[in-house]
């Protein structure tokens, strides 16, 4: 009898010894949180450590976290650095690291993978002090920061990104980008996107050779956005200070006023355009950079090329606007049109990214108004590779006027005055490591 005791008492001293050990533990757990759910619309879930729990206003998110809304949902979630980020409907994303130290903000390490859907992330504290320790990963590309409020939508085959305040570096993941990194990559594939390039989107499709920058009204066919995208988007003349709902009715008011003041603004603009002569040159290329590259005696700042015209198509460094002002026939062409080079600018960047002057020594350029395709070819020379061809072959959006090549060795992107009497566009051609790139323009 006073052995079974005495084995009890054991028993009992170990229980306690135990749940002395674990309750701190656990404790530490709960607290560990990292964020909290500050707003759930419909029904969304919570897969943590192989549950699945419903998610409610004041959920505490914890790394490791998987957000899953279904068609209904939309989360918002805060955390402890003062980070923002809204998970629209139909969408999948982990929390698969955050450190934030108060005490050393430059220390944090921070890390979201967006499986599927849309997202829209506003910088905290964390973020804005270690931008080179931030990541976004999607299936195809990472994602690093400056400062900044943007959305994502993505899937398996592609990346779409906006900017609404800032900049972001996106690139596409390989062998120098791996998923297992942080912060922005740098490598020759690697694009940025800034707040400044207003109405323009950052593109990434599956087995792409980089990134391209396209105007958000052209995305179509495998590339078409879908709403929640552009409800996360806020005019480069706003500024976001918080993640809004497109359900709230604050953000339905400043929708409206927005509208009315675009609507104010296109006003504005149509008189002052009917006060302005057609220009006889309808396309010009501009660039972002203050500096132009070697050999380019083509472009001109985009702040004076953007004067009166509009943005086609672009990418990190060329950018055609086009005069809107003159007749539209776009949608009544119709044949064969046949276009000659007027004018052309051209670079070679080698394997170490190193840029030196290449020219580009002629080529055609015909466009089926009837068939909505096109065909170019090019013969491009530098030193380092000699002269190369660029062929190109794909299809042309009559709405817009954009063309965009189909294949991925040899990238054509551009668009036709809205009169169809000129055209342009720029290309690239991967060669090794390297690659040939540049700009043209053409007249019928």
């Amino acid at each position: 009898m006073m052995k079974e005791l005495l084995r009890h008492a054991r028993l009992l001293r170990l229980l306690l010894v135990m749940w002395v050990l674990l309750a701190p533990a656990s404790a530490v757990h709960a607290s560990a949180a990292v964020g909290e759910v500050t707003l759930c619309i419909g029904s969304s879930q919570i897969q943590r450590e192989g549950r699945i729990e419903p998610v409610s206003r004041g959920y505490g998110i914890v790394p490791g976290d998987v957000i899953r809304t279904t068609t209904s949902g939309h989360v918002h979630i805060r955390f402890v650095d003062g980070a923002l980020v809204s998970v629209r409907p139909d969408s999948v994303l982990q929390v698969v690291e955050y450190r934030y130290d108060a005490a050393n903000p430059s220390a944090s390490l921070i890390k979201f993978y967006l499986e599927t859907g849309t997202v829209r992330g506003i910088s905290g504290l964390a973020a804005q002090a270690a931008r080179d320790k931030f990541r976004l990963n999607t299936p195809l590309v990472a994602i690093g920061v400056k400062g900044t409020d943007f959305v994502t939508q993505a899937d398996a085959k592609r990346a779409v990104v906006l900017v609404n305040q800032g900049a972001i570096v996106l690139a596409p993941l390989d062998n120098i980008c791996r998923a297992d990194g942080f912060g922005p990559c740098a490598t020759p594939r690697s694009r940025e996107l800034a707040a400044t390039m207003d109405g323009m989107a950052l593109v990434y499709r599956q087995a792409a050779r980089e990134p391209l920058l396209q105007p958000v009204n052209s995305l179509q066919g495998a590339d078409k956005i879908t709403p929640a995208l552009l409800q996360e988007r806020v005019s480069n003349a706003s500024t976001a200070t918080a993640v809004a709902d497109s359900r709230s009715p604050g953000q339905a008011l400043a929708q409206e006023a927005a509208a009315v003041a675009e609507s104010r603004a296109r006003a504005e603009r149509a008189r002052a355009e009917q006060q302005t002569p057609p220009r006889t040159d309808s396309l010009t290329w501009g660039r972002w950079a203050t500096d132009p590259r070697p050999g380019d005696n083509l472009t001109i700042p985009f702040r004076e090329a953007r004067n009166d015209k509009k943005i086609t198509v672009g990418e990190d460094y060329y950018m055609l606007f086009r005069n809107e002002t003159i007749t539209n026939t776009l949608t009544n062409a119709s044949g064969l049109a046949n276009f000659r080079l007027e004018s052309s600018t051209a670079s070679y960047r080698d394997p170490y990214s190193v840029l030196s002057a290449a020219t580009v020594n002629g080529g055609s350029l015909s466009i089926d108004f009837g068939r909505n395709t096109f065909a170019t070819q090019l013969a491009v020379t530098a030193q380092s590779v000699g002269t190369q061809a660029v062929t190109a072959t794909g299809t042309i959006d009559r709405t817009t006027g954009v063309f965009l090549s189909n294949g991925a060795a040899d990238r054509v992107s551009g668009a036709v005055s809205l009169d169809t009497s000129q055209a342009g566009y720029f290309f690239s051609k991967s060669i090794g490591n390297g690659a040939l790139m540049g700009a043209t323009l053409w007249r019928r």
